[in-house]
């Protein structure tokens, strides 16, 4: 909304605008990533090739899904102006129902490992990305009975699996957000 003049007076590659919002919320993790580089390894952590990989992974998860479901909530959002205050409360929502604050063995002890609640929650690529994070920080310093019970099985398959998943949903962004953004510059 805020780029409508843009859209209707210069033409430039539409999708470049929910891209530049993934890529300045890039920008601002970056900083926050040394900081806790930093802070982590003045601990006594000490990365193993898993935890490396465990952090990229974690980070294109994110990436993938952010502007796939940013490309399709901006094309939405030009057709209906209300969508914006939905996309807050769903990015709310998923912030609260990921383990960013708690532990993914919580969900599990409370609902069951062989629950289908447990088994939706695991299938959230955000909440893999989050122990994507986990493995890579906390789990080389945390202690040996706490990372047994802490650590989802499989989680770099998991891992690859939710990015498969986020990059399908990052061409159906793609798509949606092309085929609706013929009619960008008449809803503007």
């Amino acid at each position: 909304m805020q780029n409508g003049p843009l859209v209707r007076k210069i033409f430039l590659p539409r999708q470049l605008f929910p891209v530049s919002s993934v890529l300045v919320a890039l920008v601002h993790f970056l900083p926050q990533l040394v900081i806790l580089v930093i802070g982590a390894l003045a601990t006594g952590w000490r990365p193993d090739l898993v935890a490396v990989g465990a952090a990229l992974l974690g980070i294109l998860v994110t990436i993938a899904l952010a502007l796939g479901l940013g490309l399709i909530f901006a094309a939405v959002n030009v057709a209906f102006r209300d969508i914006e205050n939905t996309v807050d409360l769903i990015a709310m929502v998923a912030v609260w129902f990921s383990p960013v604050l708690y532990s993914v063995s919580l969900v599990r002890d409370h609902f069951g490992p062989d629950s289908w609640l447990t088994h939706l929650y695991m299938a959230n690529p955000l909440t893999i990305a989050v122990e994507l994070f986990h493995r890579a920080f906390w789990y080389p310093a945390a202690d040996v009975t706490l990372r047994e019970e802490a650590l989802v099985p499989d989680l770099m398959a998991r891992g690859g699996i939710a990015l498969a998943a986020c990059l399908v949903l990052l061409v159906v962004g793609d798509r949606v957000f092309t085929r609706m953004s013929r009619k960008f510059a008449q809803e503007l």
